[in-house]
């Protein structure tokens, strides 16, 4: 059976993004894709902000042709055929539910068990924090960054993070128990966030805070590391 031939709209260094390639790695021997870089905040000329660059970003996505595929005008979109997906949970649901459906544990009660907290991660609003944590340490020059924001960024990860924290230290292995799904890749994609932000910051001129211990957490960020055909 040939490959499903998609395309998706983004850029690799978008968390969101990420949560749709990482899907579709896992679908690797189901579907090919092209990927088109968009985006209306950075560009192929700087990994900063291009407001404080002057770079020039990748644009496409506030083209008439686009919003017609995705009316936010945001990244990701999936074009699947005549079908566009938008929304990165949206995007991996579809994926799963169409060609790998082992990805949320191969019935409706998994995708009913997925879901909950693929939502859940939504409506704990991340980019309350995830959005100047990342804008401050990966994509502002060192001397310019606010420490006071990167620390109230931090403990805001931290916060929202406990709860990934309790649960699988419930399950002794993956967010629904003991098989990977769908709700570990958007979840792992924001521990990987989150993980690559502290890096960051520990290898910059700014002091860190006081660390918050989540020994359950680093584990679980290894093994959705290690499993899957792609994760």
């Amino acid at each position: 059976m040939a490959k499903a031939m998609l395309r998706l709209f983004g850029r690799p260094t978008s968390s969101n993004t990420q949560k749709v390639l990482w899907t579709l790695a896992e679908l690797s021997s189901r579907t090919s894709f092209e990927l088109v870089l968009a985006s209306a905040r950075l560009g192929p000329d700087s990994d900063l902000l291009c407001e404080g660059t002057g770079a020039k970003p990748y644009g496409v996505v506030d083209s008439d042709e686009y919003v017609e595929l995705c009316p936010t005008r945001l990244v990701p979109c999936l074009v699947d055929g005549s079908l566009s997906v938008w929304e990165s949970h949206s995007i991996v649901r579809y994926l799963a539910q169409k060609y790998g459906p082992d990805l949320h544990l191969g019935s409706i009660e998994g995708m009913a068990q997925c879901s909950p907290w693929m939502d859940w991660l939504l409506f704990q609003n991340f980019h309350e924090c995830n959005h100047d944590f990342i804008d401050q340490i990966a994509r502002t020059p060192p001397p310019e960054r606010k420490l006071e924001l990167m620390a109230r960024s931090y403990e805001g990860y931290v916060k929202r993070l406990q709860k990934v924290e309790e649960q699988v230290a419930r399950t002794g292995a993956f967010i629904t128990g003991s098989s990977f799904s769908i709700a570990d890749i958007v979840i792992g994609a924001e521990i990987s966030r989150f993980s690559c932000g502290m890096h960051r910051w520990a290898m910059g001129p700014q002091e860190l805070p006081s660390l918050v211990e989540l020994p359950h957490l680093c584990k679980y960020f290894r093994w959705c590391g290690g499993c899957g055909s792609g994760g």
